[in-house]
């Protein structure tokens, strides 16, 4: 078994399919607007279809808004995107925060689950955060 796609839901899908693209090497293999159809969700709201290089899927489907700028997401939601090294995962923090986003600190060196890990954090709307992460080998992930 596979897991086939996570379903992402953005108030605005045009500038999270963006940061994914520009950011996280994602690209969009189809976008535009849900059909009225008996089978679909929110007819008339905007999606985006990405695939990363390692074959992974995101699908973002609009939402409006949340009142007075609250979290769409419960507390802790996430997603991580695993970069290949701990330098990699430094680069794309100066890197975020060149280009406008406020990423989090960096956390270097914490252990957990048998592995060394070099994190941070950074929001990208609507309270959805990526975690940008690299771990060194770990026996209890890497059976």
């Amino acid at each position: 078994m596979n897991l086939n796609h996570v379903n992402l839901c953005s108030s605005d899908v045009p500038a999270l399919t963006a940061t994914l693209e520009q950011h996280f090497e994602y690209r969009i293999i189809q976008a535009g607007t849900v059909p009225d159809e008996a089978w679909a969700a929110n007819p008339g709201s905007h999606f985006a279809m990405l695939t990363g290089g390692d074959g992974s899927n995101i699908v973002i489907t609009e939402i409006r808004p949340t009142p007075d700028g609250r979290s769409a997401y419960p507390s802790g939601f996430h997603i991580g995107i695993m970069q290949p090294t701990a330098q990699a995962v430094i680069e794309k923090h100066e890197e975020l925060t060149k280009a406008g986003y406020q990423p989090g600190p960096l956390s270097d060196g914490f252990e957990a689950v048998g592995a060394t890990w070099t994190a941070f954090y950074c929001p990208v709307g609507d309270g959805l955060e990526i975690e940008v992460n690299h771990r060194t080998r770990s026996p209890v992930l890497d059976n």
